[in-house]
């Protein structure tokens, strides 16, 4: 968690300090969407889930910006025959993680026609788990926590969106985040995850 803190208020000086200098608007917002994720490595369906935050953007010169903010995001998969925690082949496994994600993205907006914008974006973020469930089903139900002994709650990958906004206030996107670290200590399973979301702009 402290790695989280840290980089918002690493974030937060950043957007001050250059705005403060350069006067340069930033935009608040909000957003909310739909995920489909999966955990590499792990034979299984795509999970659907959701994502909800607050958005912070820097407009700089000539078309670009960053995009960064603050958001709720669940991960995770629906697997087949899988095994957790080493208590054997699993007919069925429903993995729901929930983190807290921190995108730090640079991105170019290109004017379509007047009001309405084509953008992109790509960059890093940084993710920590806060919760979450393992749920099976072999001869009898059961259920762990996701993160545990065996598992890392820090996450951290490489993300992208292309979408289009509205009247500077209205944006749909849709996007893709790949993680990098290992889930699990013991294994090299890592997040994947495709979303679409509605943002606005205050």
């Amino acid at each position: 968690m402290r790695i989280i803190r840290n980089s918002i208020a690493l974030l937060i000086g950043l957007i001050c300090s250059v705005s403060m200098f350069s006067q340069l608007p930033v935009s608040f917002g909000v957003k909310a969407g739909i995920n489909l994720s999966e955990i590499q490595k792990i034979d299984d369906n795509v999970k659907v889930g959701f994502n909800i935050g607050l958005t912070a953007e820097l407009a700089l010169p000539s078309n670009f910006y960053l995009m960064s903010g603050l958001e709720f995001t669940t991960k995770g998969t629906k697997g087949k025959n899988t095994i957790i925690d080493a208590t054997g082949p699993m007919s069925k496994a429903t993995y729901n993680a929930i983190y807290i994600q921190l995108p730090i993205h640079a991105g170019y907006k290109l004017d379509l026609v007047p009001g309405t914008k084509l953008v992109f974006r790509a960059g890093p973020y940084l993710a920590y788990g806060v919760g979450g469930k393992i749920k099976w089903d072999i001869t009898n139900y059961g259920e762990s926590d996701f993160f545990n002994d065996h598992s890392n709650r820090f996450d951290f990958g490489i993300g992208g969106a292309v979408g289009v906004e509205f009247s500077n206030k209205i944006s749909v996107n849709l996007g893709a985040d790949q993680g990098l670290t290992n889930i699990s200590k013991d294994t090299s399973t890592k997040n994947r995850c495709a979303h679409i979301s509605v943002g606005y702009k205050f």
